[in-house]
């Protein structure tokens, strides 16, 4: 896994974004995955600020889910949903629903949810770039420690970390014990996965990302069996490693 840093968060959100452009022009009809943590949002920024401005077209792009919060939708302040319309969906000109395939986390039959959404991707010939963040305990999308390294999507219950950090997301108190997800074979047989990490927080789960083999213990460092894999750090996040 190749890695990259850089001095400040803001410089590391504008070289994703100036990747992922390029990326878009190589290959306009490219299907897309974008976390909705806080850590893509700079990037999610810079990429529909260009949108507006010319710089890239995504009109011919797909985009696909990479998880949800079990229960939530998108009239939830907090939800994966919400997140990626707000921050970069409804922000975009040249797009629309029939191009963003998003799980439903109201959805009465989350099997079903993960066939459908298996089978987009499917449709697609697999996923061109998937934008990801770490999680506090390792997890990638809702990839939980201990995960299956074969599936697809799939729904799985929160690790405790996971639940806890949750409330930092949502206006108000959310009882979200499950996510349903993309999964690490989506993962590592994307085409290109770039993993991000910000802030001191992130230091320790950096490191043992990058100094531990790939164990299912610790999803993050299960990226390093994707096929093009790239991880994107600041400073602070460099500062145990």
């Amino acid at each position: 896994m190749n890695i990259k840093k850089f001095l400040t968060t803001e410089l590391m959100a504008e070289s994703a974004g100036k990747h992922i452009i390029e990326i878009v022009k190589k290959k306009p009809d490219s299907l897309l995955c974008f976390a909705g943590g806080d850590t893509p949002l700079m990037t999610l920024n810079y990429l529909a600020e260009a949108a507006n401005q010319g710089e890239v077209d995504f009109g011919k792009c797909s985009f696909v889910s990479l998880d949800e919060w079990v229960g939530l939708g998108k009239e939830t302040n907090g939800s994966c949903k919400q997140t990626l319309f707000d921050h970069f969906f409804d922000r975009i000109p040249n797009i629309d629903d029939s191009q963003i395939c998003f799980f439903d986390g109201l959805a009465i039959d989350m099997d079903a949810e993960c066939k459908r959404v298996d089978h987009f991707v499917a449709k697609h010939e697999g996923i061109d770039f998937m934008l990801l963040g770490i999680g506090m305990n390792g997890h990638i999308g809702f990839n939980e420690p201990g995960v299956r390294v074969d599936t697809y999507c799939h729904v799985i219950d929160l690790a405790p970390v996971t639940k806890k950090v949750s409330v930092k997301y949502f206006d108000e108190e959310m009882n979200v014990t499950r996510g349903i997800s993309l999964g690490i074979q989506h993962i590592t047989e994307a085409a290109e996965v770039m993993l991000m990490a910000n802030g001191e927080k992130k230091a320790d789960i950096v490191e043992l990302t990058i100094n531990t083999e790939p164990t299912a213990d610790i999803p993050s460092t299960l990226v390093k069996n994707s096929k093009h894999a790239v991880l994107y750090i600041d400073d602070a996040a460099a500062s145990k490693l």
